[in-house]
Parts: C-alpha cells; sequence; structure tokens
C-alpha cells in the first residue's frame, strides 16, 4: 500500500500499524506536492486536502486543534496560512466575531505570549482537554466541518481502514512504545510527549465524512484571503 502523508499528527496512526504490518509505504510530504503521482491513500488535514484539489473520503482525527483557555479578543497562534489559521479565521468570519490575530514563531513563543498576557488566547495542538476544539466552536454555531484530518483513497481502501484502525488501537494500547515507534520514524523531530498527547486528547476514528459541501466552500473563501 502506498501511501503519501503529511508528517504531522494525520499519519501517526498508519505509521504505529507498520509496527505490525510490513505491507505500508509511507512517502512523507503534503498533499500539494504530489504532482502527478498516484498513490493509495494521500493523508493530510482535511484542509490541505480541499486546497489540493482531492477530496475527503474519510476522516481519520478530530478536534486535533483547541481554542484555549476561552475565545477572547487577542488572539495568538503559529502557522499563518496553515490549516488551523484557516478554520479559526472562517470561525470567527462568519461568526463576526471581534479579534485581533498574533502570529508567532514558534509554540515556545506562543505559549510565553500567553502566560505573559500579551494574548488571551492561543489555537494549539490538542495536547491536554483544556479550552475548547474548532469543531467544537463551529458545533455551537450549527456548522459542521468534517474533522481535523483526512484521507483521500484511490486504492486499497479495506486495507487503508484496517491499518489506520490498527495504528488507533497500538496507540491506545501502548501509547509509550508506540509513539516511540512513530518519532523514530518520522523525517523531523517531534518529541515524544507531542505524539503521545495529541493521539490521547484528539478524537482517532476513521469513518466516511458526511456532506461537506459548506466546509469546502468555508475553506476556499478564507484560503484566499
Amino acid at each position: 500500500m502506498k501511501v503519501i502523508a503529511a508528517p504531522g499528527p494525520v499519519c501517526y496512526p498508519l505509521v504505529a500499524a507498520m509496527m505490525e504490518r510490513n505491507d505500508i509505504d509511507i512517502e512523507f510530504k503534503k498533499s500539494s506536492d504530489i504532482g502527478e503521482q498516484k498513490p493509495d491513500i494521500v493523508l493530510d488535514s482535511t484542509v490541505s486536502l480541499v486546497k489540493s484539489g482531492l477530496p475527503i473520503d474519510y476522516v481519520t482525527i478530530e478536534n486535533l486543534s483547541r481554542v484555549t483557555p476561552n475565545l477572547g479578543y487577542r488572539v495568538g497562534m503559529t502557522r499563518k496560512g496553515g490549516a488551523s489559521d484557516i478554520l479559526f479565521r472562517a470561525l470567527v468570519g462568519e461568526t463576526h466575531k471581534d479579534v485581533e490575530i498574533q502570529y508567532f514563531d514558534s509554540m515556545s513563543d506562543l505559549m510565553a505570549a500567553l502566560n505573559s498576557n500579551k494574548v488571551d488566547t492561543v489555537v494549539v495542538p490538542a495536547m491536554d482537554n483544556a479550552g475548547i476544539s474548532i469543531e467544537g466552536h463551529f458545533k455551537k454555531n450549527n456548522v459542521v466541518i468534517p474533522g481535523s484530518c483526512g484521507a483521500t483513497v484511490y486504492n486499497n481502501e479495506k486495507d487503508f481502514v484496517d491499518a489506520y484502525n490498527l495504528g488507533i488501537k497500538l496507540l491506545k494500547e501502548k501509547p509509550e512504545e508506540a509513539a516511540k515507534f512513530v518519532v523514530s520514524h518520522l523525517p523531523m523531530q517531534f518529541p515524544l510527549e507531542f505524539v503521545m498527547n495529541t493521539m490521547k486528547n484528539s478524537d482517532l476514528n476513521v469513518h466516511k465524512p458526511g456532506n461537506h459541501e459548506e466546509f469546502i466552500n468555508l475553506v476556499k473563501k478564507y484560503s484566499s484571503q
């Protein structure tokens, strides 16, 4: 099974599945960079899949990004133009919230700004259960988005679902062992705690999305701003 995967949380369960399966060949790159390649599976954020013109055949992770501690006026985040940034700007734009967004170069700079009261709110990966997820905020405003991460499936659909579910099982049953395996196979260094905590505090569940035309339109609208 040939897989192209962004090297973030979306790939962690599939990498973990490689502890017990030897039929998974992962190439780490963003969905926007696959060009003419025809893999069996593409894994990326749901936002990136839409931006790349790829269908969201499966949702794999929900509630990965959290707005914490509460939604205030001065909001800090990293990665301008990233999936969380686009979703958050869509949220405040569509609900007409008045906010001021500041971008920081690193997570440590972002958290330092929160701790020194330079920002009221941060949008961060789900390292714990603090705050409310971006999906949760959308739901409160009657907008459904199809999760944080997803998959485009061209071939080997059953193998993919089985493997991803196996990885979820391993991350839940052997969190430290599985996280160490994941970290050792990623193309860039991630802290062990980041892998363990984002997998623990996000919702891992491979399923087909419902109607998400509104989400596609939101991504296109706010990606161009």
